[in-house]
């Protein structure tokens, strides 16, 4: 499998990173100077409000908003020691209120980013994490991921991480690119990744809560770290990373620097932007719409809801099937790996609900299933994923760290809220005329002025009849006003009274 990772950290405003898997996009981060992630950062902070009845504390970390820490996430944290597994087994049996109070001092992660109307969501499991190892300061034991499975190379793995010299009670885990690595590149990480914690520990003696202790690592960084460590097995083909700039090639080398894979960082030569000379620009750009082409004519949509996303399977015009149940299988079995790559390049969260188009036979249904949880589990975000119901729609809980790449540098549209859909002017013009009529109805005004859209005005004059039998009827002056900053159906309607 060839895979390249591009940087493009040309714009000072916004710094993207893309992974190609096959010429294929498969993973986005999108980071705005505006909006830029806090996830990682460690913070001394100060608890400000303590609510039982969510099980929940407020920490002032020193941003506009006090950040969410829940009960499950209080670990038992203080530099150079911490807890284990029974401390955290007893703090999960615990209220918040005998974890923490007011005025306490805590040190906190944060785990995701602020939000709309919501703070960060804190931890104090802090984790350090590098390109093939994580510290975890507090949790003194080793392991190693899951995702290796080879019990020669998990026992190689435990046995070099037990003999690391970490601070007292500090642990680590090594990640799933611990498994093509040596032992020196390993513990060079490991080296690196302590002198951090040391750094941190500090910060947290010599300051003043609250205060920022630690700052993640650099955006090109970070995306070499994460992004380039969930190779899958078998991708054994080249991996390049190529970035627009002098700083980020610097930054990308940096942290590849205990790497012996062959790993090839490289400056972008061409005078065409990156995403541009790699053929994804248009293809990051319609991740803001709602709907997915799919080949053959099939199509997906994808629809946020107050509560959940909704994504619809359409099979369109596709009919190269010899029968409608085989074209209901062939469509979600090309759904299932589309949808997961949305899911992901989107970073859709919370509740996702999936309608797949439905197939009667019971082991087709199952084919679906089985699929759509394999390209699930290629995603790097928590999740947890429901058993498919008879009626073919899959249920979905995941995580999100980051802000997606649909909300990246956008607002909400303020023409239509939100909703996808606008009156249209006659619409909009007819309810106009209902608010002229009730407001000569219920005052005596003498004038009533209708500031609204130029289409809703044309609209309106179409209704000139019906305005002028009102006028005479109340007598009453109606000026009808165009403003264009009202929107596309926009209206106002105001009186005087005489």
């Amino acid at each position: 499998m060839s895979r390249t990772l591009l940087i493009n950290a040309a714009e000072s405003e916004e710094r993207r990173a893309a992974l190609r898997e096959d010429g294929r996009l498969s993973l986005l981060w999108i980071e705005r100077t505006d909006e830029r992630t806090l996830v990682g950062n460690v913070y001394k902070g100060r608890v400000v409000r303590v609510e039982p009845a969510i099980g929940a504390a407020f920490v002032d970390i020193g941003l506009d908003r006090a950040g969410f820490l829940h009960v499950d996430d209080v670990a038992p944290y203080a530099p150079g020691g911490g807890g284990d597994d029974a401390s955290l087994d007893t703090q999960r049996r615990s209220s918040i209120e005998d974890l923490v109070a007011n005025g306490d001092e805590r040190v906190v992660q944060v785990a995701r980013d602020p939000i709309a109307h919501k703070g960060a969501t804190l931890t104090a499991r802090l984790s350090f994490p590098g390109r093939t190892v994580v510290l975890l300061p507090g949790l003194a034991r080793a392991a190693v991921s899951r995702k290796i499975e080879d019990e020669e190379e998990r026992e190689r793995l435990r046995t070099l991480l037990e003999g690391a010299p970490l601070p007292p009670a500090c642990g680590a885990v090594a990640r799933t690119a611990a498994r093509r690595a040596c032992d020196e590149e390993i513990l060079g990480e490991v080296e690196e990744l302590v002198a951090r914690v040391e750094a941190m520990n500090s910060r947290v003696e010599d300051s003043a809560a609250p205060v920022l202790v630690h700052e993640e690592t650099g955006f090109a960084a970070r995306a070499v770290r994460e992004l380039l460590v969930r190779a899958p097995e078998g991708a054994n083909g080249p991996t390049v990373v190529v970035a627009d700039t002098p700083a980020a090639v610097a930054e990308a080398r940096s942290a590849l620097a205990f790497s012996e894979a062959p790993l090839e960082v490289r400056a972008h030569a061409s005078e065409s932007p990156l995403f541009h000379s790699f053929g994804i620009e248009a293809e990051v750009r319609g991740l803001a719409s709602p709907r997915v082409v799919l080949p053959g004519g099939a199509s997906l949509v994808i629809q946020e809801t107050e509560a959940l996303w909704a994504i619809d399977v359409n099979s369109g015009r596709r009919r190269r099937a010899a029968n409608l149940e085989e074209t209901a299988l062939e469509t979600d079995l090309l759904a299932a790996e589309e949808v997961a790559r949305q899911i992901r390049l989107r970073d859709l969260a919370g509740l996702i609900v999936v309608d797949f188009i439905d197939c009667r036979e019971p082991g087709n249904r199952e084919r679906v299933a089985e699929a759509f949880r394999c390209e699930l589990a290629k995603d790097p975000a928590r999740m947890r994923i429901a058993a498919m119901s008879e009626f073919m729609v899959a249920e979905i809980t995941r995580r999100r760290s980051r802000t997606g790449a649909g909300r990246a540098g956008s607002l909400r549209c303020p023409c239509c809220g939100g909703t996808g859909r606008v009156r249209t002017a006659a619409a909009a013009a007819l309810a106009a005329l209902r608010d002229v009529r009730r407001i000569v109805a219920e005052t005596r005004a003498a004038r009533v002025e209708v500031s609204c859209a130029p289409a809703v005005a044309d609209a309106l004059e179409q209704r000139e009849a019906e305005l002028d039998a009102i006028e005479e009827r109340h007598g009453v002056a109606i000026d009808v006003v165009e403003d264009a900053r009202l929107g596309q159906d926009g209206f106002e309607v105001a009186a005087q009274r005489a």
